[in-house]
């Protein structure tokens, strides 16, 4: 009876939050990891750069497309989740497939990836009240400068865009870890 009750509260803070927090711990961690893996190896990280970017992106799509079919987010943060899934989806299996050739596109990918999740984080983020809202939309930020980065500077060499993507990722997958608890803390909506 109180395993009952107690499985009944979790289905209820799950239902109530945006974004299942479990789905932001599972990509942050997976950033977090893709970000040390490139640092790490930068000699062979050219070699498998795309091949770790497209389990991560793979596996953060499928997380979004499942979120945007989860109950309590309005119709607006479901839609937009399920692009960017769709999106984030594509491009892990196109960076799966080749992994020399799409480093050029997996820069633009992880620039456009950055800047749709981080106006999702905003978007949701303004509606949100307390540290979820202030954890969202910092994510947003850092997310869309990230993407910017990738976006306004296509000469970058490609030593420097291993490094970027690393450090990038460590700081993205960091934060969204973060908004994870944050959003476990936060009081249902």
């Amino acid at each position: 009876m109180t395993e009952t009750r107690e499985w009944n509260g979790v289905v209820a803070e799950v239902r109530a939050q945006p974004f299942p927090w479990w789905s932001w711990l599972i990509t942050g961690l997976l950033g977090v990891g893709f970000g040390v893996a490139v640092l790490v190896w930068p000699d062979i990280t050219l070699r498998i750069m795309a091949l770790l970017a497209g389990i991560w992106l793979f596996v953060a799509g499928a997380a979004r497309i499942i979120g945007a079919f989860l109950p309590g987010g309005g119709v607006a943060r479901n839609i937009l989740s399920g692009i960017v899934g769709i999106i984030v989806l594509i491009a892990g299996i196109i960076c799966l497939r080749d992994v020399v050739t799409r480093l050029a596109l997996l820069a633009l990918l992880f620039s456009i990836t950055w800047i749709l999740s981080g106006l999702t984080s905003i978007l949701v983020g303004v509606q949100r009240e307390g540290t979820a809202r202030v954890a969202l939309v910092g994510l947003g930020v850092i997310s869309l400068i990230a993407g910017g980065v990738f976006l306004f500077t296509p000469g970058l060499s490609l030593a420097t865009l291993v490094l970027l993507t690393g450090i990038s990722s460590i700081v993205v997958g960091a934060g969204e870890v973060g908004v994870a608890f944050a959003l476990k803390r936060a009081p249902a909506a």
